[in-house]
């Protein structure tokens, strides 16, 4: 009877553990940061792992210029189910108590890294000076030339998720039981009516797929949903903003 007790006690507190350790979003000290990360970068989670639990992902200010841009990286351990590993160089051009000012496409950079190393490699000078100059380093601020968005500490849900899982189990011919899919929501447009998602097909014969879906939306719920799978998960910004020209995206 103790013995039982003991069991069911066990099993409480770890139930408790559980849901008590459950992500609740980003609680460090930049919050705007976070939220350019995760309205500007591909293959986030929008948090990062420790052990065996998740945490905040990675925030380090590497210079500030003197209108207040602020250049950060910004690194997870992995893209989960995926072996997506890879540091961001970003670029926030203003923040205040609600909003981020950011160069939308060119206000980041990305940079493998061993998938589940610590030791995150660096950016290269070349990069660095590049990224400056795509986001007027040392310029007056240019609030047209940006994009603007409420921070926020949590990737937001995505809308009509079971209509667009179904969409995507069409698309690429997945078959029940053969695969893991995991995916999560980027940003909407300027006019609020196209968002974008991504995310990753893992198949149990060792495949895998990452793609982007364009979701164009109009009065009665989701229009259409254009998808690109980019060649390199390391290097997409090409194929990606002439993906969101071709498709309307403003």
């Amino acid at each position: 009877m103790q013995r039982t007790i003991s069991i069911i006690l066990l099993i409480i507190i770890l139930v408790g553990c559980l849901s008590g350790c459950a992500y609740k979003g980003y609680s460090g000290d930049y919050l705007d940061l976070y939220t350019v990360a995760i309205n500007s970068v591909l293959w986030l989670n929008g948090y990062s792992w420790g052990a065996d639990y998740l945490c905040d992902a990675q925030i380090e200010i590497i210079e500030e210029d003197s209108f207040g841009r602020k250049m950060f990286t910004y690194y997870e351990l992995y893209y989960g189910g995926s072996n997506i590993s890879f540091s961001a160089l970003i670029i926030c051009q203003y923040s205040n108590e609600n909003e981020v000012f950011y160069y939308e496409d060119v206000n980041y950079v990305v940079k493998e890294q061993e998938l589940y190393i610590q030791d995150i490699k660096d950016f290269e000078e070349e990069e660095i000076e590049k990224l400056k100059k795509a986001n007027d380093w040392n310029k007056e601020l240019a609030f047209e030339k940006c994009i603007k968005k409420e921070i926020e500490n949590f990737k937001p849900a995505i809308p009509y998720e079971e209509e667009i899982i179904n969409e995507i189990t069409n698309e690429f011919q997945l078959k029940h039981g053969e695969y893991n899919l995991f995916l999560d929501f980027l940003t909407r447009d300027s006019n609020g009516s196209n968002f974008i998602i991504y995310g990753y097909v893992r198949f149990r014969d060792e495949r895998d797929i990452a793609f982007i879906g364009l979701v164009q939306e109009d009065e009665e719920g989701i229009k259409e949903i254009n998808y690109l799978c980019p060649l390199n998960v390391f290097d997409y910004k090409a194929e990606f903003v002439e993906f969101k020209e071709r498709n309307n995206w403003k």
